[in-house]
This record gives structure tokens, sequence and C-alpha cells, in this order.
């Protein structure tokens, strides 16, 4: 019983292990990803340093759990309302930062490792046959009810890139903020 407990754990816990030590091996190895991707979709979602790579699921509705839930399944979803890549406005997406593999196999994990970004850390879109360029300009962390990233500006480009934190839970969200290169 005791061995089939501890099996359980590890079966759990694995992949949050293996992210967190291929990544830091990566980082001590000085192992860079890719710099030269290519797009397999008409909107996808690149980020080097963590090497998340995705689909991105357009005009989602952040206020409705069913929509965003199916877009999630699916990769990143980008919030309904707002901008897109290479216009002025706000581009926001949000994806999972799930803690266990019943919920790695139910949603798409991409933003396991958002909180490892730090400030100049580039992100890459690719959105209807252009690649775009940004660099980490700030990182946050939010109350859960904290929505002010999800109003409309129009008056620069950003790109957010959210998910819940701590990784796993939905207690708070981490928000990064991202500008045009």
């Amino acid at each position: 019983m005791t061995a089939l407990g501890i099996g359980g754990i590890l079966w759990l816990y694995a992949p949050v292990v293996y992210y967190q030590v291929r990544y830091a091996l990566r980082q001590s190895w000085g192992i860079l990803s890719n710099p030269s991707w290519q797009a397999t979709g008409d909107y996808m979602i690149y980020v080097p340093k963590i090497e998340a790579k995705a689909p991105v699921i357009a005009q989602v509705n952040a206020g409705d759990p069913k929509d965003y839930f199916n877009a999630l399944k699916k990769g990143v979803a980008e919030a309904a309302g707002l901008s897109v890549p290479g216009r002025r406005g706000t581009t926001y997406l949000f994806a999972h930062s799930t803690d266990n593999p019943l919920n790695f196999s139910r949603y798409n994990a991409i933003f396991y490792l958002l909180d490892k970004l730090e400030v100049g850390d580039r992100i890459e879109v690719y959105f209807k046959g252009n690649y775009y360029h940004y660099a980490v300009d700030t990182k946050e962390i939010l109350e859960a009810s904290d929505l002010r990233y999800l109003s409309p500006q129009y008056q620069k480009e950003i790109l957010i890139l959210q998910t819940c934190y701590p990784p796993g839970t939905t207690k708070k969200r981490l928000v990064v903020i991202a500008k045009r290169i």
C-alpha cells in the first residue's frame, strides 16, 4: 500500500519535476532554444527561454469558463475584444500553469514556467503570415479578481501573457507585459 501511495505521488508530480529540472539544466549549461522556429499554424506563440510553443485560439471569451476551458485544451487563449499582434492595443494571451498529469492531459500547461521570464526575455508571435518579436518589460502578480489588463487601450502595442500563480492554483494571476521590439 505504501509503495502504491509513493508511486501515485511520483506519477502526479513527475511532469512538474521534469519541467523544472529540464529548465534548470538548460539554464546552467547555457543551452539556448532554437531562435529560428517555424510556425505550424496561422496564430502561434513561442517563448524561447521556457520552450513554450503553442497555437493561439483567437477571440476567446475570458469571462465564460466553458469557452476558455475548451480553448485551453487546444492551446493558448486570446482574450476577445482586444487587439491583435502588429496593431496598437493590448493583445492578451492566457493559459494554464497546471500542476499534475491529470490536468496536464486535460489542459495545455504551456505557461507552467512563465514565472521564470525576466525583463528582456524574448517572446515571438506568429500571426497571419508575420512574425512579431517582443521583449518582457515587466512582470506582476495580481489578485485573481484584478482585470485591469483586460480593459482595451489603443495608445501603444503591448502583449500580455497571463497564467495562474503559484502554478497549479487559482489564488493569484501572474502577468507578463511585453513590448514589441
